[in-house]
């Protein structure tokens, strides 16, 4: 799932796309931006977008209208 996830963010890093996620933050929060960095840590790997917010890839359900498996159920 992230190793996905991260291949698409990592393009639209490179293209400087817009991406539009759905993340999980006690519940469903719609978010969008352009990718300022992308941070691999030994907490885990982390998107900044350029507006400043900081996102913990493994909180994130959908990236660009694809979503994680075991949401695609719902």
């Amino acid at each position: 799932m992230n190793t996905s996830f991260l291949e698409i963010l990592e393009s639209c890093l490179h293209k400087e796309e817009k991406i539009h996620l759905l993340i999980d933050e006690n519940g469903l929060v719609r978010m969008e931006g352009l990718i300022d960095h992308i941070r691999k840590e030994t907490s885990g790997i982390f998107i900044e977008l350029k507006e400043g917010r900081r996102i913990d890839i493994g909180t994130i359900v959908a990236v660009n209208g694809i979503f994680r498996p075991e949401y695609g159920e719902c």
